[in-house]
């Protein structure tokens, strides 16, 4: 696929998402593209745009730890996922997932890391009594056992100004595509109105 018919791709879905496609449609049209272009068409959303995916993806089938990091894959081995979330600033980041032992364990790879700390989380399955049921959530509450070699040194979600922004959060996550997944943020059981996209760059 050329760069212009990337474009065309990304147009697409902000196209499908303002016509308020189904789902099924949305699964089907991002399936249908490459790998780049799959992650091109999925951060080129913003703003708005990643609530209403979020809201269109509601119904599907339940994401699993398998979704983030493959058992195949074993331990110690990152995935990398791209992301966008609909604030106005500071919108580009990357979620980085590993499997350490029973746990997969992650963090925020972002420009403003050294100032909001790695927001380390814990991937958990889905729970009828969590505040979204039966959605796969990022647990920031949960310490993990261990951390990968390489990554940031493990700091606390309620210290410093990661206090802020970490402490007492879940994101519950709806599959979109294969390595396309879209996520909300919830602290102490009320929602934030804050949405993200995130895509498995290859």
């Amino acid at each position: 696929m050329t760069t212009a018919d990337a474009d065309v791709a990304a147009n697409s879905l902000r196209a499908l998402l303002e016509s308020r496609a189904s789902r099924e449609t949305l699964r089907a049209f991002l399936t249908g593209l490459g790998p780049s272009e799959r992650v091109r068409a999925a951060l080129d959303i913003s703003g708005a745009l990643v609530g209403k995916l979020y809201e269109a993806c509601a119904g599907g089938p339940a994401l699993t730890l398998e979704d983030f990091v493959p058992a195949a894959l074993g331990e110690n081995k990152p995935v990398i996922f791209e992301g966008r979330n609909s604030l106005p600033l500071f919108t580009r980041f990357q979620k980085r997932f590993c499997r350490m032992g029973a746990q997969i364990v992650g963090y925020n790879h972002q420009t403003m890391s050294i100032v909001t700390g790695p927001g380390f989380f814990v991937v958990a399955a889905a729970s009828p009594s969590a505040d979204v049921p039966g959605e796969l959530y990022f647990d920031y509450t949960m310490t993990p056992g261990a951390v990968p070699s390489g990554w940031p040194a493990f700091k606390p979600n309620d210290a410093g100004l990661s206090n802020l922004v970490y402490k007492n959060m879940k994101d519950y996550m709806r599959e979109v595509a294969p390595g396309v997944v879209v996520g909300t943020a919830y602290k102490l059981g009320k929602a934030q109105k804050a949405y993200f996209v995130l895509a498995r760059s290859e």
